[in-house]
Parts: C-alpha cells; sequence; structure tokens
C-alpha cells in the first residue's frame, strides 16, 4: 500500500471552512446502559427481589439458562421463570440489541454492585464462585472483592492492587474454560480510568 505524501493532505487553510458549529449539532450516544432509564424498570419489577437476584447471580454464578432460586419474605422464586414473566433479557445471542431500560443478569448485577459489595463484606463465611474456584490467592484480603460486579466500583486511586488479583482470577477463568471474559473486564477498567499499566498481573501482590 502507498504511503501517503504531503501532498495528498489538505492545508488548514483549505479544511477550515469545513469546521462545524457545534451550537447546531447533537451527538448522540450509542451506549445502551443508562442507570436512570434502568432505576424505571427496576423499580416496576421490584427492587428488593432484583437485589437478591443480583446477590445470587453474582456469588453462586449462572449459565446454561441455570440461575438457581432466591427467597424473598419467605417466598420462594425461581430466578429463570422470573426472568421470563418480567421481559429480563436473559438469553441473549452475539447480535441481540438492547435499549437503555431492558434488564439483563449482568445489567442486574452491574445496578446492584454496591449491594453484592455490602452482602460479601458482611457475611465473612460468604465466598463467591469466582473466589472459589479460580482465585489463585486465596485469603481473607481477596475473598471480599472476587465476585463480577467489583469491576464496576473499583477506585482507580487505591484499587490497583486489588484489580491485579481480580485479573489474575479472570486470567486463570479464560485459561480454563477458553473464554475472553478478562477481556471485557479490561475495557471496563479502562472506563473507569486505570491504567493499562495495573494489568501487568506477574506484579500483582500478597494482600494477606
Amino acid at each position: 500500500m502507498a504511503i501517503p505524501t504531503l501532498g495528498t493532505f489538505l492545508s488548514f487553510e483549505e479544511l477550515k471552512e469545513y469546521k462545524t458549529d457545534f451550537n447546531r449539532v447533537l451527538l448522540v450516544q450509542t451506549e445502551t446502559y443508562n442507570e436512570y432509564d434502568l432505576r424505571k424498570t427496576i423499580d416496576l419489577i421490584g427492587k428488593d427481589i432484583l437485589a437478591a437476584i443480583a446477590v445470587q447471580l453474582s456469588i453462586v454464578g449462572y449459565g446454561n439458562k441455570t440461575y438457581g432460586e432466591v427467597v424473598v419474605d419467605d417466598k420462594k422464586i425461581n430466578i429463570y421463570d422470573f426472568f421470563k414473566k418480567n421481559n429480563i433479557k436473559s438469553d441473549l445471542t452475539i447480535n441481540s440489541k438492547l435499549t437503555t431500560t431492558d434488564l439483563t443478569p449482568r445489567r442486574i448485577i452491574r445496578f446492584f454492585r454496591y449491594t453484592v459489595d455490602d452482602y460479601i463484606k458482611n457475611n465473612m463465611d460468604v465466598q463467591s464462585y469466582l473466589f472459589k474456584k479460580y482465585c489463585l490467592n486465596k485469603n481473607e484480603g481477596t475473598r471480599s472483592f472476587t465476585y463480577p460486579g467489583f469491576e464496576h466500583i473499583a477506585n482507580p486511586t487505591v484499587d490497583n492492587v486489588k484489580v491485579r488479583e481480580l485479573l489474575k482470577t479472570y486470567e486463570f477463568l479464560d485459561s480454563r474454560l477458553n473464554t475472553r471474559v478478562s477481556d471485557r473486564i479490561k475495557r471496563v477498567l479502562i472506563a473507569r480510568g486505570f491504567n493499562e499499566s495495573v494489568f501487568d498481573t506477574s506484579s500483582a501482590l500478597d494482600l494477606s
């Protein structure tokens, strides 16, 4: 392929007439995750049940249309049936399109991320499936943040070590299941302000 020369580019003087008055332009966001809109859906369906579901899915896990059950106010709820009844998108394909008001299992976990965090921190005997099955550095320190959803509350100012340990866990999961989950986690962390240098998991520290 030929390398462009300076002669193929217009100069500033030639291009300045194409500058746009942005007071007349409104940019349209392509991001479909909007928690203000999701909150409306959650309030309609029931925040207490969805909070319980978020904790269940984040800690116990889910997959292959198996979501388990939760008990709220002494009533047992089959999560898969609850999803179907409330039009929660649990059977997405690669090309599925979501609106800003659509709920998915992952979006439920993300919205209730602080609820999950509180539950784990206030129940010392609770270990997420991610911690039990894939964390190589098991101790009380790593237990408290090794769960799906922590990537959405991690603070780039103080949580670099935790993020490194979390990524080690996801990379081990990927190696065992032949997945690329750690790539998605990295994208989330970059969007939250983490520097990519944090992703060098070979330098993760002991938190015991």
